[in-house]
């Protein structure tokens, strides 16, 4: 009967497959503004198909559709933003552009600028649906049941089905689904997504446990001390709700622009009107005033933008970010699969009593060889690249929170703690003792190993920095951030070799999820620009609330890569040099597009005010200006990011 109850719990616990993408998003697909925003991109195609199949006037009710549909819903939104709230924005530009090219009849200039801002609209919105989605996503984490001692006896239930103060028994593989303390037992716990820490943690009589960590090995029983919302997974995700709710607007170039503009304009049309008594003067300033050019000086820039950075395997979710990025002054790290590789690696082997280095970790390799432990694998993995092998383990045993013992070639292993030495008799001389504090002291992991019941040795392990890692921090100091920070779950050795190596100003350790929160805020109270950069599901909360976050793509967890601004396709922090040089330059490119713009409109609105030109030749100025900001604008598709000399 138990065995079926495993399996059934084995299927249940499985990582289901994630639906295609159409029924993830189906509620955001076919809600109001993404009909709307498809059916604008339609319309203006089926008008550029018009135009090149010679059917001209077909055209024009095609572009005149697009601009409705498009533009309805953003003259409203800019409407009730200026009347109600008395904010203008980009929004508002675009709607008196679009007005005054319909007025003139130029139907393409205003179906294109409505597609723009639509579509600009629509990607912001598909950023908050997916964030919603990898939250409910996170419940994947939990087994769906957990087997719980009621009476004595071991029953499989339903987790929303059990209480705080019940005891549930985790077994090797399984993830635990409910915060607890054990009670009986001895495992090794993998708790990265929640604390960060490279290495699985051992686990005894009297440790807490986390919902949402694995269980890689031993049993455990324990009593449940927190369940549901209340659990440390369960702050998590409201630390994230919150974060996204209180985080501030960001203040974009066009609405800047926007607010200078537009009351000018519309002082200089009134103002032309009652001097001259002529409308048609003042039309010809408001086609003249507003045009495309301005109104597409920063999404073309943008949208170019984020065409060249998904070449490079950066994933920009929105436009306001590319214009964030380039105001960034401090970046924040997490450690573990950010700046290093998340794994153990074998950094140094010392052997004692006439056995070598070698075969001290041929022995440790041989004797971990069906081993699931992390630092089994490190062992194992270091092993197969030395010259000296050995046979099949014999007698292998696993000691579930203290190691590991077998027999390699008539030799009894044994690899683990210092407790196991211990109990086991196996003493260690004053030297060894002091050479493991320190490789302790520096930030290892130190196992020892020993033969036949004589420690023979210690092996140091450590999770190393990514090669590219020094060398990204390297180019960002030289574009000219201010400060990076680590921020990291695991202790302050570790953190500080990690910092040390790599040439980051300062390092926090030991941290939280809500103290990452915490400390983005706090910098952002002394006026600072953040960008935090992580992969795991503690690091969530910080990624949401920073003013640009960034995931790491193949490390992160859904949770963070939904939750952040950028996600990164690959490990590659390499790139985030690449994204502050291109954010820099795309800022550079919409102050040109917008300096040009407004001096057509200078010229254009002397020109206009005066009568030397009217509504129909401002119309086609109004048309014309756009060409040297869209191929300006283009610029930015093939641009290359300096390289350091």
């Amino acid at each position: 009967m138990i065995s079926n109850e495993a399996s059934a719990l084995e299927c249940q616990s499985c990582a289901p497959r994630k639906p295609n993408f159409f029924v993830r998003y189906r509620h955001f697909l076919l809600s109001r503004d993404s009909i709307l925003t498809f059916l604008n991109a339609l319309l203006l195609m089926v008008g550029f198909f018009l135009v090149l199949a010679g059917q001209y006037q077909l055209s024009r009710v095609a572009f005149l559709l697009s601009a409705l549909v498009g533009g309805t819903p953003l003259f409203i939104f800019a409407a009730k933003g200026l009347f109600i709230n008395h904010d203008i924005t980009a929004g508002v530009m675009a709607s008196v552009a679009m007005i005054a090219a319909i007025i003139v009849g130029e139907y393409s200039a205003a179906a294109l600028v409505a597609f723009m801002m639509s579509v600009g609209e629509w990607l912001e919105n598909f950023t908050i649906a997916r964030a919603d989605n990898a939250l409910q996503d996170l419940a994947k984490l939990l087994p769906s049941q957990v087997y719980v001692i009621r009476n004595g006896q071991e029953q499989l239930q339903p987790i929303e089905q059990v209480a705080v103060g019940e005891h549930v028994r985790v077994r090797t593989g399984e993830r635990i689904g409910l915060d607890g303390e054990v009670t009986h037992g001895r495992g090794s716990v993998n708790q990265a997504a929640i604390t960060g820490e490279a290495m699985p943690v051992d686990k005894d009589v009297g440790d807490v446990l986390f919902a949402g960590t694995l269980n890689e090995l031993g049993t455990l029983e324990f009593i449940v001390t927190r369940i549901g919302q209340d659990t440390t997974l369960g702050h998590i995700v409201k630390l994230v709700q919150d974060a996204q709710a209180s985080k501030a607007p960001v203040q974009r170039v066009a609405d800047k622009y926007a607010r200078i503009l537009v009351p000018i304009t519309f002082s200089i049309a009134i103002l032309v009107y009652f001097l001259t008594g002529d409308i048609m003067r003042s039309i010809t300033v408001l086609v003249v005033v507003c045009p495309c050019a301005l109104v597409l000086a920063t999404p073309t820039a943008v949208v170019a933008a984020i065409g060249n950075a998904a070449k490079r395997g950066i994933l920009i979710k929105s436009g306001e970010i590319v214009e964030q990025v380039g105001k960034i002054d401090v970046i924040a790290f997490d450690k573990t699969g950010t700046l290093t590789l998340g794994k153990p690696v074998v950094s140094e082997v010392i052997a004692v009593n006439s056995v070598s280095a070698d075969q001290l970790l041929a022995y440790a390799a041989t004797a971990e060889k069906y081993s699931e432990h992390p630092i089994g694998r490190a062992l194992v993995t270091a092993g197969n690249g030395h010259s000296q092998q050995f046979g099949e383990p014999t007698d292998f045993n696993v000691l579930p929170g203290y190691g590991i013992s077998a027999q390699v070639d008539g030799h009894s292993v044994t690899i683990g703690n210092r407790t196991l030495l211990t109990e086991r008799g196996i003493a260690w001389s004053a030297e060894l003792e002091g050479q493991a504090s320190a490789l302790e002291l520096q930030g290892s992991t130190v196992i020892p190993v020993a033969l036949d019941n004589q420690v023979a040795g210690l092996i140091s392990l450590v999770d190393i920095p990514r090669i590219e890692a020094k060398q990204a921090i390297a180019e960002l100091k030289r574009l000219g951030i201010q400060e990076m920070i680590m921020i990291t779950g695991d202790n302050p050795r570790t953190a500080e070799r990690i910092t040390r190596e790599l040439g980051i100003d300062r390092f926090y350790a030991e941290v939280l999820p809500q103290d990452k929160l915490k400390i983005i805020r706090e910098l952002q109270a002394q006026g600072r620009s953040v960008l935090f950069a992580g992969d795991g599901v503690n690091d969530a909360p910080a990624l949401a609330a920073a003013d640009i976050g960034v995931a790491m793509g193949l490390a992160g967890t859904d949770l963070a890569l939904e939750t952040a601004d950028i996600g990164l396709m690959a490990d590659e922090i390499e790139r985030l040099p690449q994204i502050i040089a291109l954010s820099r330059k795309t800022l550079s490119v919409i102050r040109q597009n917008v300096i040009f713009s407004m001096s057509m409109n200078m010229l254009a609105v002397i020109l206009g005010g005066f009568g030397i030109i009217g509504p129909v030749i401002g119309a086609v100025m109004h048309e014309l200006s756009a060409l040297p900001v869209l191929a300006n604008s283009s610029r930015m598709i093939g641009y290359q990011v300096p390289k350091e000399k």
